[in-house]
C-alpha cells in the first residue's frame, strides 16, 4: 500500500510524457548512446508495444482509485475503521468494472489506440501458434485479445489482493483498533465484551488469565482516559504503548504492541529506511554513523525549527584546525 501512491505518480508521469520519452530514446539511439547500461533500441522497443500500452492506462485509472486509501494508511492516526470501510467499497467499484469488463474496456481500449497512433505502434495481436505455452492464446480482435489477456486478469488479481490484504481481516482490525484510547472511549459494555472475545479468539496465548480478566483490564483502560483531554489522548498505537503501563494493564500492553507492528501502522518508521536511501548516496558512503544519525534526524523531523545559535555554539566546542571566519 505505501508504494502505490509513488507507483501512480510514476504512472501519472510516464504517461504524460510518453510521446516525448520515445523520441528521446530514438534520438538517443542514433548517437549509439547507453542509458543506464541499456540500449536506447532495447528501453524503445520494451515500451513501443501493444501490450505496454494497454497496461499502462489499465493500471492508471485502478491506482487513482487507491490512492486516497493510500495516502490515509500512512497517516500518524489512521483511522482503520474507515480503511475498511473504503476498502469495501473499492471492492464493489472494481467488482462493478469486472462485471461490465467489456464495455469498460472499450474506453481504455479507444485510449489505448490514440495513443499508439501518436507514437507508431501497431495494435495487432502478438503471433499465435496452435499449442502457445509462453503467453496467452485468445481468439478475436484486437480488442477482446487484450480485455481477456490484460483487463480482466488485473482486475481478478487486485480484487484477490483487496480480499486478502483488507476484507479478510476486517473484523479483526477493527476490533484491536477499540484498544486505542480514542476509540475505547466510545466503547459500551457490549462493545468491549466483543473486542475482548475477538482478541482472545485470535491471540489465545497472549491473555493473562481468564475473560473476564482482559474485560477489567480494558474498562479500567477506558476509565483511566474518560477524564483526559482529548489532545493527550493517544492517538496510535506507538504512542499509546508509550504510555501504558505494562504492570497494571498487562494484556492491554501486549496486544498495542502487536498492533504497533501491523503492516498498515508502521508507516512511519518505514519513512526512516526511506530518507536514510535518499541521505546515503554512493557520494555520501564513507559518512560517519553520527553524521548519518544528525542528517536523518533533520530530514525526518522537518517541523523542529534548528537554531542556528545553537549549532554554532557548539561546533565552536570543538577544536578545529581551520578557523571558521563568520
Amino acid at each position: 500500500m505505501l508504494r502505490w501512491v509513488e507507483h501512480l505518480n510514476s504512472l501519472s508521469l510516464f504517461y504524460d510524457v510518453f510521446e516525448y520519452i520515445c523520441s528521446a530514446l530514438e534520438e538517443l539511439e542514433v548517437t549509439t548512446c547507453k542509458v543506464d547500461g541499456v540500449q536506447p533500441h532495447t528501453l524503445l522497443l520494451s515500451i513501443c508495444t501493444p501490450q505496454f500500452i494497454v497496461a499502462l492506462l489499465v493500471l492508471k485509472p485502478i491506482f487513482s482509485l487507491t490512492k486516497n486509501l493510500s495516502l490515509s494508511l500512512q497517516k500518524v492516526d489512521c483511522d482503520l475503521s474507515s480503511c475498511v470501510q473504503y476498502s469495501n467499497n473499492l471492492y464493489e467499484e472494481i467488482n462493478q468494472m469486472r462485471e461490465n469488463a467489456e464495455s469498460n474496456f472499450k474506453n481504455v481500449f479507444k485510449q489505448a489506440m490514440e495513443m499508439a497512433e501518436k507514437t507508431g505502434v501497431q495494435m495487432i495481436i502478438p503471433r499465435r501458434v496452435k499449442n502457445q505455452i509462453h503467453r496467452e492464446n485468445y481468439a478475436g480482435n484486437p480488442e477482446a485479445y487484450y480485455r481477456k489477456s490484460i483487463f480482466i486478469p488485473f482486475l481478478d488479481h487486485y480484487l484477490d489482493q483487496l480480499s486478502s490484504r483488507f476484507l479478510d481481516h476486517s473484523t479483526l482490525l477493527l476490533k484491536i483498533q477499540n484498544i486505542l484510547p480514542s476509540k475505547c472511549i466510545a466503547l459500551d459494555t457490549d462493545g468491549i465484551k466483543e473486542t475482548a472475545h475477538t482478541l482472545i479468539i485470535e491471540w489465545p496465548n497472549e491473555i493473562l488469565g481468564t475473560s473476564e480478566d482482559l474485560i477489567a483490564e480494558i474498562v479500567m483502560w477506558r476509565r483511566h482516559y474518560l477524564g483526559m483531554p482529548n489532545e493527550n489522548r493517544p492517538v496510535c498505537f506507538i504512542q499509546a504503548l508509550n504510555q501504558c503501563n505494562s504492570t497494571l494493564y498487562q494484556s492491554v500492553h501486549r496486544f498495542l504492541r502487536i498492533g504497533a507492528t501491523l503492516p498498515v501502522s508502521v508507516a512511519t518508521s518505514e519513512r526512516s529506511f526511506s530518507s536514510l536511501r535518499r541521505l546515503k548516496t554512493y557520494l555520501r558512503n564513507k559518512t560517519g554513523e553520527e553524521r548519518l544519525n544528525g542528517l536523518t534526524l533533520l530530514n525526518v523531523h522537518r517541523d523542529i525549527e534548528v537554531n542556528c545559535e545553537d549549532i554554532l555554539n557548539i561546533m565552536a566546542k570543538t577544536t578545529r584546525k581551520l578557523d571558521l571566519v563568520l
